[in-house]
């Protein structure tokens, strides 16, 4: 079986860091190397990762370059056939590497796969699953699925966790690594640069936990506007270009509509009730979804019954 380089960049995260690591560890495919990118953390990381004796272990300190910019470090150090990523704060489950290593070997051609995951409390409760959640893959009853269609189908469904990827190495000589100039989405685009040219498969099963932690939540909150605007761009990028690539109106639709869910709830957050019905609505208009006529439902019934 191939060697694979997980990479995990910490910033402040020692509450959540060992569970990381020794998910890494305990994986039941074990030709594994975990590099560690530790970018300018002061609550004790640094000490805690040298009382760590574990061979497989590599570490780098850097100076606060952000997360793309140390996964892309960690890119460069790995000497492994594939290249998985992991956050500081999320967890594989044990199998994960050897059942997306599996899914590799049977397809050669496979460039990059990634996994349903977990949405849990700070407990570690289960909320629900990503796939579920998007209503992603809930018809097919294959653990393996080859993407048709890969570019677009990332285009209409931005539904991959970082921690949840894998990617052959030598994809990253082809198309580049993470760009460390984009505010806010800049896996999204790796993953829709990749698969411009190369095949991109899922595995329909649950692989990762990921932390809804409450800091992240309102740093999101904060900065959701930027967040959503960066988005868009990345968007406009391809839809621009969309001849190049013989791609469908209907996926720029199906984006779209995700985008103005996320103005409404943005507005939601900011209890602007009105104007988180209006980006409902259109959003709705594009592309139906029950979830959207749910969370419309509830921003009708907050604007009728304020809560002061």
């Amino acid at each position: 079986m191939a060697r694979v380089s997980a990479i995990i960049p910490t910033y402040n995260c020692l509450k959540y860091l060992p569970k990381a690591i020794n998910s890494v560890l305990k994986q039941t495919h074990q030709d594994i190397e975990l590099i560690i990118i530790n970018d300018n953390s002061d609550d004790g990381t640094s000490a805690y990762l040298e009382t760590i004796d574990d061979e497989r272990i590599v570490t780098i300190s850097t100076s606060g370059v952000g997360a793309p910019q140390a996964r892309n470090l960690g890119i460069e150090k790995a000497t492994g056939e594939y290249i998985a990523f992991l956050d500081a704060d999320d967890f594989w489950f044990p199998e994960k590497i050897q059942h997306q290593l599996e899914f590799h070997q049977r397809n050669p051609n496979l460039a990059m796969s990634f996994t349903n995951y977990d949405h849990l409390t700070e407990d570690y409760k289960v909320i629900i699953d990503c796939f579920s959640y998007w209503s992603q893959f809930q018809d097919q009853d294959g653990m393996f699925i080859n993407i048709e269609n890969p570019l677009e189908f990332i285009i209409a469904n931005n539904v991959i966790g970082t921690s949840t990827v894998m990617v052959k190495t030598d994809v990253f000589s082809q198309v580049g690594s993470f760009n460390a100039d984009i505010k806010y989405g800049e896996d999204w685009e790796l993953w829709l640069r990749l698969s411009e040219s190369h095949q991109v498969g899922v595995m329909n099963s649950v692989q990762v936990g990921y932390l809804m932690r409450a800091s992240s939540v309102t740093q999101t909150e904060s900065l959701k506007l930027r967040n959503l605007q960066s988005i868009e761009s990345i968007l406009q990028y391809y839809q621009n270009e969309r001849e190049r690539w013989n791609l469908s109106p209907t996926t720029f639709k199906i984006a779209k509509a995700r985008i103005l869910e996320g103005y409404a709830d943005y507005y939601r957050g900011l209890q602007q009730n009105r104007l988180a019905i209006t980006y409902n609505m259109h959003s709705l208009v594009l592309a139906p979804q029950k979830r959207t006529l749910r969370h419309l439902i509830g921003d009708c019934k907050n604007l009728l019954n304020p809560i002061f």
